[in-house]
């Protein structure tokens, strides 16, 4: 194997790729890249055995050249620093002998010990899509940073640590709770045929990854589906992540219906007075009181050192008074999720769950339940 090309076409791609790599891994050729070397073709593969990307370099006409076809797995974090750090426009000549990738750019010269390309495993357990469906690159990318900070961490109930893609009719929905909160959001349009149905859920790692490759992608995503794995394909990228075996519980339950008292504000103004309140709540609980009154909310939070801290907004409200206790950290990650200048709040009482909107985007729902203060 022998291709040389610019370091600007191969940075992007290979830290994609990289990106999906454990640091620690149980087998070493885990924290290797494939790279696989066709006439003007030059295509990386990354896995943990959860999930993989295929990227394929792109270049412009005569930016690459191959002498020698090939295939090899090289460290990926090596080759990804030592490029880095590379001149912008430096030119990279790789070469392949008796296992060893050398590695020449200018006056530098670099040498990895490279694995067999044959020993690169496939993701464990991977059936092809049964089910295909075509949305927005940029409405998919949308729709999963809105919600992705509603999943669960290292949960018991290994369900919540994913992402349901609720696709129904004409209908997708993306839904994600740790059983605390909940972020419910909609393709913006909805789908003009009929296209797929199912409920899958898509894993943490597999979610956060795919919100990295769609960040910036236009045009159209194929997503597609089998009983095991999810696919993402675009332009020079392959997505494959495992599926959550298990059956997502009905979140629909914990929506609430028609909260009596509703509160519209600045969304801006009220996320940036938490974060300030948030210096001074507790560590473990993360607790603030949220009081309302007419035309008045009032943030309070202490901690067991006796401080405190305390805000007054003006708001949209009227109706009885209520004093209601949240953790402060998802009333906050749940207005950073949201877009709109304003923010609507609906509760029904003390124990009942926050209904959060934006009065602009009818697609995004967001629940946050209480805490006893």
């Amino acid at each position: 194997m022998e291709f040389s090309l610019k370091r600007s076409d191969l940075l992007e791609p290979l830290a994609k790729v990289v990106g999906v790599l454990e640091k620690r891994q149980t087998l070493p050729i885990l924290s290797h890249v494939l790279l696989s070397v066709e006439a003007e073709r030059v295509t990386l593969c990354g896995t943990d055995q959860e999930v993989e990307l295929q990227t394929q370099v792109d270049f412009e006409a005569g930016t690459i050249q191959v002498q020698a076809a090939g295939r090899c797995a090289v460290p990926g974090r090596k080759l990804l620093e030592i490029c880095r750090h590379l001149p912008a426009d430096a030119e990279l000549s790789f070469s392949l002998s008796d296992a060893r990738l050398t590695l020449t750019s200018g006056a530098f010269e670099s040498q990895f010990s490279t694995l067999p390309a044959e020993e690169f495993p496939s993701l464990d357990g991977y059936q092809p899509p049964q089910q295909m469906l075509t949305v927005n690159a940029v409405d998919l990318g949308q729709m999963l940073g809105k919600s992705a900070f509603a999943m669960a961490q290292q949960d018991v109930r290994y369900f919540f640590n994913g992402m349901l893609f609720e696709l129904e009719g004409l209908q997708f929905k993306v839904v994600a709770t740790n059983g605390q909160r909940l972020a419910v959001v909609a393709l913006k349009q909805a789908m003009t045929e009929h296209q797929a149905v199912g409920r899958p859920i898509v894993p943490r790692k597999g979610v956060l990854e795919l919100v990295k490759l769609l960040d910036g992608v236009e045009g159209e995503v194929d997503l597609g589906f089998s009983d095991t794995s999810i696919v993402a394909q675009m332009t020079g990228k392959r997505f494959v992540s495992k599926l959550i075996d298990g059956e997502y519980p009905d979140y629909t339950k914990a929506i609430p219906d028609q909260p009596d008292k509703r509160v519209t504000c600045d969304r801006g103004l009220l996320r940036d007075a938490l974060i300030r309140t948030a210096v001074m709540s507790n560590e473990v609980y993360k607790n603030v009181k949220l009081s309302l009154q007419e035309d008045k909310l009032m943030l309070f939070t202490n901690n067991p050192l006796q401080e405190q801290a305390e805000e007054s907004l003006s708001v949209e409200y009227q109706g009885e008074a209520l004093d209601i206790g949240f953790n402060i950290h998802f009333l906050i990650e749940a207005l950073g999720a949201m877009s709109g200048k304003n923010v609507s709040m609906g509760f029904s009482g003390q124990t009942s769950p926050c209904l959060i909107t934006d009065p602009d985007d009818a697609q995004a729902t967001f629940v946050v339940s209480p805490m006893i203060i």
